[in-house]
């Protein structure tokens, strides 16, 4: 078993990794200041090795903090087989769909002021959505769409055919709501539609979004939960732009980057700390913050776990970090509640977690059956994944945030997370 100095063996070594610039990490508190066991957190280091030495991931980064304070950063492994690059603890990422839960805290902030309101229809911030729209359905007999994980095109399936659709009036306006609980209806998860518009070089939100307002819906709104992994929540970027006054890079930067102390994090990787970036896959070019116009709220941010850490700690402590509130605490309990009724998250596999067990808030997941869920958190834990590798957890009940990155696509690193989980709550220290 390792001591608490072992942990910090661990989690300093993995701050030495050269990178340039070098910028400060956040400081570690001992566990037992804030009621966690040294000890049963050292398992950590345990599970990574294990995870790294089998194959199932090639590295991975882990975070854990309490009462707001960082009680374990650790970096283990490689970035891919192909560069053998070392796992670093301030390695800058792409949060794929952890940009999600940003773009939906900068919505509530706005809710909070008054200046949004989440039965709004959307058409009240972007006129384009106020036109009669339709929602296409499968044909009778008619083979099913072909699976595509992200808007594009896809040949037809040579066994069964191209799906046919016939299209019928959108029965409801698409409201704000919608848009933060994945019932919109644009654009889901594994299905495609040819005639939806993609993202052109230049693009920005108010150039592209209005032109989501002719495309199909893939079903009638509010009618069902269907994660939206394209551009449903960029809607949701530029109703924060036209209610706030400001682009939706802007609004973020200071009221919630500069403020919470995010510095390496933007729409893209600084240009300035391109050493420290780690690209989707090996050799793909990184999206540079200074050139980039289109900034996705569904997809866009890059990061490290540490800034991304700051606004799960953020959210944990009822929307308040270092004196300042962000949120109502009131809002935060919203976004962490059910939403959906009845609704079923089915159909997005990377989840790594069983529908059974959780529903879906605002602009993130929580947990409500722990054990039909496969998790040891308890019930009102709240969070979200960016491709099924990235994941932060906000865990209210103990005063907890644990943020996780590997890099990879898929359920792969599902296994490593529920053992973090169950490693995390199994660490306090019960009076």
């Amino acid at each position: 078993m390792r001591t608490h100095a072992g942990i910090l063996v661990a989690a300093t070594a993995a701050f030495l990794v050269p990178s340039a610039p070098a910028l400060a990490q956040p400081a570690l508190t001992r566990p037992e200041e804030v009621g966690l066991s040294s000890g049963k957190l050292a398992l950590i280091h345990d599970a990574l090795k294990v995870q790294v030495d089998s194959g199932q991931i090639p590295g991975g980064i882990v975070l854990v903090a309490r009462d707001g304070k960082v009680v374990y950063l650790e970096a283990q492994g490689i970035t891919d087989p192909v560069s053998k690059r070392p796992m670093q603890a301030d390695l800058i990422y792409g949060t794929a769909s952890l940009t999600k839960p940003v773009a939906a805290v900068a919505a509530m902030m706005l809710v909070d002021e008054g200046k949004l309101n989440l039965d709004d229809p959307v058409s009240k911030y972007i006129p384009e959505f106020g036109g009669p729209r339709q929602v296409r359905v499968l044909k009778p007999g008619s083979p099913p769409a072909a699976f595509t994980p992200m808007p594009g095109p896809v040949p037809p399936s040579k066994e069964w055919g191209e799906a046919q659709y016939e299209f019928v009036p959108a029965e409801r306006p698409i409201t704000v709501r919608m848009l933060l609980t994945h019932t919109s209806g644009i654009q889901i998860f594994g299905v495609d539609n040819p005639d939806f518009p993609r993202a052109e070089p230049g693009d920005n939100l108010a150039t592209r979004i209005p032109k989501l307002a002719k495309a199909a819906l893939e079903y009638q709104p509010g009618s069902r939960w269907a994660y939206s992994n394209g551009p449903g929540i960029d809607v949701v970027g530029r109703v924060v732009e036209v209610a706030s006054g400001m682009n939706f890079r802007q609004f973020l930067q200071q009221r919630l980057f500069g403020p919470l102390g995010m510095n390496d994090t933007d729409f893209g990787v600084k240009r300035a700390l391109t050493a420290r970036a780690m690209p989707f896959a090996p050799g793909a070019p990184l999206p540079i913050a200074e050139e980039t116009t289109y900034f996705s709220g569904g997809a866009g941010m890059w990061t490290t776990v540490s800034d991304y850490s700051l606004f799960a700690r953020m959210l944990t402590n009822n929307g308040s970090f270092n004196g300042r509130q962000y949120l109502k605490p009131e809002t935060v309990k919203q976004m962490a509640s059910n939403q959906i009724g009845p609704f079923v998250m089915g159909g997005y596999p990377p989840m790594g977690m069983p529908a059974e067990g959780v529903k879906f808030g605002l602009g993130m997941l929580t947990v409500t059956i722990p054990a039909a869920a496969g998790t040891r958190l308890p019930v009102g834990s709240f969070g979200w994944d960016g491709v099924g590798t990235r994941r932060f957890w906000a865990i209210p009940q103990e005063r907890i945030a644990i943020v996780m990155m590997v890099p990879l696509i898929g359920p792969q690193a599902a296994p490593l997370q529920r053992t973090v989980e169950a490693i995390v709550m199994n660490s306090i220290i019960r009076q």
